[in-house]
């Protein structure tokens, strides 16, 4: 006895099949822009604007240079759970890259042997009202980078929670040609409102310090991210024998995470 032939299915519904049996990759898959706005979203608070104010000091081959009075404001990001904020350490401080300048006085040329700035005032701006006092507590001018803790009895009485990067939890395998995102604070003109640039790691400067270059690096103390969420570094000056390159690179998180563990050590 012959058996009935079994009829095939229709390819619309092997296709049907298919489609029920898999998700469809697109409609889990986040764009870009998509990622990139959820890394503003998550890491915005961590945002500060700092304000630095100070007396700036020089020696020279003469009579040292009247004492002149400094004010800085820059962007920085909040990498502890104290609120311990990360800033490039060249934006804040006039006295980085003076040694060995020329200066006149009156009808004299001297040589600057040395310059520090003394902090006076260090103010820290949340974007959320809050504004809190600071203490520089470390500075290194070769990586480019100082550490400001806020005041801690001020935080508390102000009930404030600090968003943070954690630093920790870095890139490892950065690499060029990778997409990242660089996450910022607009201009006074724009109330300093949270932004963002989205771009490529160009090229890894890998030397005592490495130092991704990005085009998503784009103003002196912003943290740069992996699409995944990971902080490949914060963005410094590069300092070239001691004086200010004018060419921006972003600092490993890692070798960032190291010195701030350093300058913690300050408080202890």
């Amino acid at each position: 006895m012959k058996r009935p032939l079994r009829r095939p299915l229709p390819i619309l519904n092997l296709f049907l099949v298919a489609a029920l049996s898999t998700p469809l990759f697109s409609s889990a898959q986040e764009t870009v822009e998509e990622q990139a706005r959820k890394l503003l979203e998550q890491h915005k608070s961590s945002l500060v604007v700092v304000t630095a104010k100070g007396v700036l000091k020089a020696k020279t081959t003469g009579d040292p240079l009247p004492d002149r009075d400094q004010q800085r404001r820059t962007l920085g990001v909040t990498i502890g759970e104290d609120g311990l904020v990360v800033v490039s350490n060249s934006a804040i401080d006039a006295s980085v890259g003076l040694a060995g300048q020329q200066a006149r006085m009156e009808e004299e040329v001297v040589e600057i042997q040395s310059a520090l700035t003394e902090f006076t005032e260090v103010e820290i701006s949340y974007g959320d009202s809050t504004l809190l006092k600071g203490k520089v507590l470390r500075q290194d001018v070769e990586a480019d980078v100082a550490f400001i803790l806020p005041d801690q009895e001020a935080a508390k009485a102000a009930n404030k929670v600090f968003d943070r990067v954690d630093l920790s939890q870095f890139a490892a395998t950065a690499e060029a040609a990778d997409r990242v995102v660089g996450l910022s604070r607009s201009s006074a003109v724009y109330g300093y409102m949270p932004t963002l640039v989205m771009g490529r790691i160009t090229g890894v400067f890998k030397g005592d310090r490495t130092f991704f270059v990005t085009d998503a690096g784009t103003a002196q103390g912003i943290p740069v991210f992996s699409l995944d969420g990971k902080p490949v570094g914060v963005t410094v000056v590069r300092i070239i024998d001691g004086s200010p390159s004018g060419v921006l690179g972003t600092l490993s998180a890692g070798s960032i995470h190291v010195m701030a563990n350093l300058a913690r050590e300050a408080i202890e």
